[in-house]
């Protein structure tokens, strides 16, 4: 059995790993493997996170009913035993997350690559796939160097985030080729823009804030400000959920969202008794993150120099109202460039979940980002590539697959 695997990321290596018995070629285009797990987590890797899975499906944005049989089959446990088995130790921090206990990226990689060559993968880099046909007897893949005919094809290519590390969507033309349809890719996690200039904040981080649209309920968690836009994690975790909203939406953010309204109105009136000789400007330092003061002045449309004891009760009415539903006008994202993961791919009612075998064309599997498959942060995103790869290369290595 000859399998080519298209890619040689998380996904890939794994599905090289798991294709037990099997002749393995991975193919990539990059000088290494696993480019871009380098940069995961901030080159710390987050490779999963250690829940059951009702909790970790509870995380997935996209397609997440067609991933409970892949997790059935392969678990964050299962993940940790593996890279711990192949030489990789690893820990469990805040919210469940997992790391290699050396903080770095490269010893997932290297436990991955293990994986793969304890199977007899080869691995052919700097190949670039220019074509994959199917023939009568299986797929004849072409690349930069020839052609060669395989068994079966395993495609692990990625989305389109972080285009620089090799997952640039250029395989989702063959995909189509292939018969296969290809949902739109979108970024997703990724630092929204506004038509608001925060420059004046830019780098402010407001933790235990809430963001919402009239679509989203509110996520709470910590925002950071940045010259034209909103990012951090509360950011991202909207631009998930808003990733196929019609651009532009208004988003509103919630600056105290542990108080009620007539909680925080008390709060401001004691605020202002013990600062009656001051200027409403000054008045707030007490409440809000200076550098965001003058936003919510301007907003208020109480003049800034106004005593704090002659700000009315209607004027204090409106000064609650935009603490606690700031409205931001959200025109789009930073792009592909920073987005941590796509969104949209491999139309998922056409690949078989137990497998991720085609329905369309039989001997062709799917892994990883290349499905239209994606979850919130936390290590999520990066055990879909590693489940699905795995069941892709075990399914593909069995001469009985459905």
């Amino acid at each position: 059995m000859k399998i080519a695997v298209i890619g040689g990321g998380a996904a890939g290596l794994i599905a090289a790993g798991s294709a037990k018995g099997a002749k393995v070629t991975i193919f990539d285009h990059s000088e290494k493997v696993g480019k871009k797990i380098y940069i995961t987590g901030k080159g710390r890797c987050n490779f999963t996170n250690v829940c059951d899975n009702q909790t970790f499906l509870q995380n997935v944005v996209t397609s997440a009913p067609f991933l409970r049989s892949a997790l059935s089959k392969f678990t964050p446990y299962d993940a940790v035993d593996l890279l711990e088995e192949n030489g990789c130790k690893t820990k469990v921090e805040r919210g469940r997350r997992a790391f290699p206990v050396s903080d770095k990226a490269s010893d997932v990689i290297k436990a991955l690559n293990k994986y793969a060559e304890s199977n007899g993968a080869k691995i052919k880099l700097n190949s670039n796939i220019t074509d994959i046909v199917r023939t009568c007897d299986g797929y004849t893949v072409y690349t930069s160097d020839g052609d060669e005919r395989f068994d079966r094809v395993i495609i692990c290519t990625g989305g389109m985030s972080y285009p620089q590390t090799g997952s640039d969507g250029s395989a989702f033309a063959i995909v189509k080729r292939l018969g296969h349809a290809v949902i739109e890719p979108v970024p997703s996690l990724v630092a929204l823009t506004t038509t608001e200039d925060f420059s004046a904040a830019e780098g402010l981080t407001l933790k235990n804030v809430s963001v919402r649209t009239n679509s989203i309920k509110p996520i709470f968690g910590d925002l950071m400000i940045t010259a034209n836009g909103i990012s951090g994690p509360i950011a991202l975790t909207l631009s998930a959920y808003s990733a196929r909203e019609q651009f532009p939406y208004k988003a509103y953010i919630d600056f105290k969202p542990a108080l009620t309204r007539e909680e925080l109105d008390t709060r401001l009136l004691r605020d202002f008794g013990t600062q009656l000789n001051k200027q409403f400007k000054n008045a707030l330092d007490l409440l809000l993150p200076k550098s965001i003061i003058p936003f919510i002045i301007n907003m208020s449309g109480v003049p800034s120099a106004t005593p704090v004891n002659s700000i009315t009760k209607k004027q204090r009415a409106r000064i609650v109202e935009i603490i606690k539903n700031f409205e931001l006008n959200v025109t789009g994202t930073e792009g592909f460039n920073r987005a941590v993961v796509t969104c949209g791919g491999v139309d998922v009612k056409e690949v078989n979940p137990k497998t991720m075998e085609s329905r369309i064309s039989r001997g062709l599997f799917f892994g990883g980002e290349v499905l239209n498959v994606d979850a919130l942060t936390g290590g999520y995103n990066f055990h879909i590539a590693l489940a699905t790869g795995y069941v892709a290369g075990a399914s593909a290595a069995a001469e009985d697959n459905e």
